[in-house]
């Protein structure tokens, strides 16, 4: 097996596996009363942090000095990204008479923050950020296409309509590996919009304040995180020899 292939071999690498193994567990395992069980989101939490955490003790040596310093710096993006929006969302509720339905969830927001700028950031430096920008956008929006079409299959207007909102992956996929800097600006031109028109669709809706923020996290964050990484690269300047 090839050294780019090597961690399909649960021989070589056995923590990505266990740890793959016990997130998906997670997942899969049965909810009650539409909720997942304590002990199949304690799973997901070990097969998420468990590994990390036995690096820093040094009880785990399964990656070099490159991989540790890459998801040190993921993880200080993630602080950073969560310490941020922590104080936003103080900050806003604390602008007036503002209440959560469902305080308990936010929780699971900032745990989703957390692991989703983690994971962007551990892309971005692995693949570079044209690449990532491309893999990333192509999935979410294949997520999200995938995801309305099973939702909204028996209404034919509404299914166009749906599908429309995964333009911006797409296209947004399509462009990075031509204008990457000009992209990037779009992106976040788009996640601007969107931020706005999702934000006064749930509130006209009535959607609690936390689904609206894991609505903008997993549909805005990807085409945030694609702008940024692309904004300061260029196509001239990546390819242009070095002095």
């Amino acid at each position: 097996m090839t050294g780019s292939l090597a961690w399909l071999n649960p021989a070589k690498k056995p923590v990505p596996w266990i740890s793959g193994i016990l997130v998906l567990l997670g997942f899969l395992l049965p909810v009650r009363e539409g909720h997942p069980s304590w002990w199949a989101i304690l799973l997901t939490g070990l097969g998420t942090f468990g590994p990390g955490l036995l690096r820093e003790l040094g009880w785990l040596k399964d990656k070099d000095e490159f991989q540790l310093q890459a998801a040190r710096r993921a993880g200080y993006h993630a602080f950073l990204a969560a310490g941020l929006v922590a104080f936003l969302w103080i900050a806003f509720v604390r602008s007036g008479d503002r209440q959560l339905k469902n305080p308990q969830e936010l929780a699971t927001f900032f745990a989703a923050l957390l692991w989703f700028t983690w994971m962007l950031s551990s892309l971005a430096t692995y693949w570079g950020a044209r690449k990532m920008a491309f893999r990333v956008l192509t999935l979410y929006g294949a997520a999200w296409l995938l995801f309305n079409i099973l939702s909204h299959w028996k209404q034919p207007l509404a299914l166009f309509m749906q599908c429309l909102l995964t333009a911006p992956f797409f296209g947004g996929a399509w462009l990075s590996r031509r204008w990457p800097r000009s992209t990037g600006i779009l992106l976040l031109g788009a996640s601007g919009f969107f931020l706005i028109f999702i934000g006064r669709l749930h509130h006209q809706r009535g959607f609690p304040l936390v689904v609206t923020a894991l609505t903008l996290l997993l549909f805005v964050g990807p085409l945030v995180a694609s702008g940024l990484a692309l904004l300061p690269r260029s196509r001239a300047g990546e390819e242009a020899p070095e002095a």
